[in-house]
């Protein structure tokens, strides 16, 4: 049996080592995709150019990853970087596409679309830009559901609040309906009691002679 120092200290390795995010599994098809990016790659990050050296000269197989943590360190950067290269690329021509349409391009697109792939520096200081950009494009979209958000919860509030006047406004025609009926009932009532009125006439019908007779 364990103490209670040991059972506390194994459940808070546990709790550390399953707290955040799920471990990503990779496939072989994942590993030949890096592969076959990297290889179509004229320009590599130290990290990209590392792996690439390494499998140049001892060709890796991807049994290899989960036999070397380094390894799958690594590996998971360059898949990370490939992620972001798509992304980018794929950025990049919306931004080609917006030059060709009516709308304006901002600085940072002008920017963006004036480097040269072919260039070791334009290359990689596009990149930089692209993930500038989409961090820009990120928080502006962001900011763009957040006064969204406060519309809807502003015209919420304004139609909770005309609901409310709506509300008051029903209970007081309730309580008033209520209160002229109490009246009429207790009035008939009496008028039936001292035989003003027989047991067979209705409040309906004794309000009507009062009103007729009142109107006289």
């Amino acid at each position: 049996m364990y103490d209670a120092k040991t059972i506390f200290f194994l459940a808070l390795v546990f709790f550390m080592a399953t707290r955040g995010r799920p471990e990503k599994v990779f496939t072989i098809q994942q590993f030949n995709r890096i592969l076959g990016f990297l290889n179509g790659l004229k320009f590599k990050t130290k990290a990209q150019e590392k792996f690439w050296e390494i499998d140049q000269n001892k060709a890796i197989n991807f049994t290899d990853l989960s036999a070397d943590i380094e390894l799958m360190k690594l590996f998971k950067t360059v898949d990370r970087q490939r992620n972001a290269y798509e992304q980018n690329v794929e950025l990049y021509k919306i931004i080609q596409h917006k030059a060709t349409t009516t709308v304006p391009l901002t600085n940072l697109e002008k920017e963006i679309l004036g480097y040269d792939w072919t260039d070791r520096d334009g290359f990689f200081n596009c990149q930089k830009a692209l993930t500038t950009y989409a961090k820009l494009e990120k928080i502006a979209k962001s900011e763009i559901e957040r006064a969204e958000s406060q519309k809807r919860q502003e015209a919420i509030k304004k139609t909770l609040e005309q609901q409310t006047d709506g509300q008051k406004r029903r209970k007081e025609n309730e309580r008033r309906k209520y209160f002229l009926g109490g009246v009429v009932l207790k009035y008939s009532q009496f008028l039936k009691d001292n035989y003003l009125f027989g047991p067979q006439d209705t409040e309906e019908a004794i309000l009507q002679h009062l009103l007729e007779d009142f109107i006289v």
